[in-house]
């Protein structure tokens, strides 16, 4: 395909129903990665570390077409919604955590430090709804781009994601190497500059560069995943090794499985139609929103089966329950204040 009928392909509002599928695979990695996988070696639960910035790169891509008057338009309309998912999650993260708090005897205390954490380095003060980070990282990566663009500063981008993937990398799994250590913090976990961002403009890259990318051999991509997956291992165990390893949160490894795979979706826009096809950001949004308290139910049901191995098939439960609760709620009335945007060009 040509760059301008990508574009037109998109502009004519018709799904990319690859990235459909994708979107519903990185569900189940998204699980793995927080609530582990039932086998014994941790393999897949330490590889599930690209479901996240795939999600990322998938955004970026569809949000940043050439056309600057339709990129401020659906950045605009993506801020508000996002706004709206984030203002509602924290309101209700906050009175799920009133009752755990208060028959868990947990106490929290909201210093200037804890504000801090949360407002600058999206970091969750109560023990359940740490996943509110990814869309308060996006809402205000969309806030950044947005103001830059307006002010025609877009146009710098790609030294900004440069420096942005540098800053990554020895902030987080090169940061035990160099011996980090800024206001306390002996490495920066994902947040909205060391994950949203970047990734993000790696989107905005790919969907400038579609046509290269999209009429590369998907067989270059598969080698590209595996390689990923070595670095991955072999970053991992060579950190451990030289006991420099503080963060697996994100491995050059990640990146490469991220783009890999997000290659291969855009490559395939459009696909026999099915039900899964269209599992869009709304669905995939819901689905991560719902997924952890979901599974902590399940664990206090379960007891003290939850323990251990036990508490990956929680995890499986949970995945598998708020992906229906959003299939169904996606047909519901008032699901239009999220899903309104849908056939904008897929999101």
């Amino acid at each position: 395909m040509k760059t301008n009928d990508i574009e037109e392909f998109y502009k004519n509002k018709r799904p990319c129903q690859g990235a459909g599928y994708l979107r519903f695979i990185l569900m189940a990695f998204v699980s793995f990665w927080n609530f582990g996988f039932p086998e014994p070696t941790g393999f897949i639960s330490a590889l599930s570390g690209f479901a996240v910035p795939a999600f990322f790169i998938l955004s970026g891509f569809f949000i940043m077409p050439a056309d600057r008057d339709e990129r401020l338009e659906k950045m605009k309309h993506k801020i508000k919604r996002t706004a709206l998912w984030f203002g509602l999650l924290f309101i209700a993260y906050i009175i799920i955590n009133i009752p755990v708090c208060i028959f868990g005897h947990i106490s929290v205390v909201i210093s200037r430090r804890v504000i801090f954490n949360f407002i600058v380095m999206n970091l969750w003060f109560l023990p359940i709804g740490s996943c509110i980070w990814f869309i308060q990282a996006m809402l205000y990566a969309y806030i950044l781009i947005y103001v830059a663009d307006k002010l025609n500063l877009l146009k710098y981008y790609k030294p900004v994601l440069v420096a942005l993937m540098i800053l990554m990398l020895f902030t987080g799994e090169f940061a035990g190497l160099i011996h980090f250590n800024v206001l306390g913090y002996n490495y920066i976990p994902g947040n909205w500059f060391t994950r949203a961002l970047p990734y993000i403009l790696l989107g905005m890259l790919l969907r400038e560069k579609a046509e290269l990318f999209v009429n590369m051999h998907k067989l270059v991509y598969a080698i590209a995943f595996v390689v990923g997956i070595a670095l991955v291992i072999a970053e991992i165990i060579l950190l451990r090794k030289a006991g420099c390893l503080v963060y697996e949160g994100h491995m050059i490894g990640y990146g490469i499985m991220a783009f890999a795979a997000c290659c291969i979706a855009v490559s395939f826009p459009s696909l026999f139609s099915t039900r899964i096809s269209y599992y869009d950001t709304s669905l995939s949004g819901l689905s991560y929103s719902l997924m952890e308290p979901i599974y902590f139910i399940l664990a206090i049901i379960a007891g003290k089966l939850s323990l251990g191995f036990f508490s990956h098939f929680c995890g499986f439960a949970a995945l598998i329950l708020s992906i229906v609760i959003a299939f169904v709620l996606r047909n519901k009335k008032f699901a239009h204040l999220f899903f309104s945007y849908r056939e904008a060009v897929e999101e």
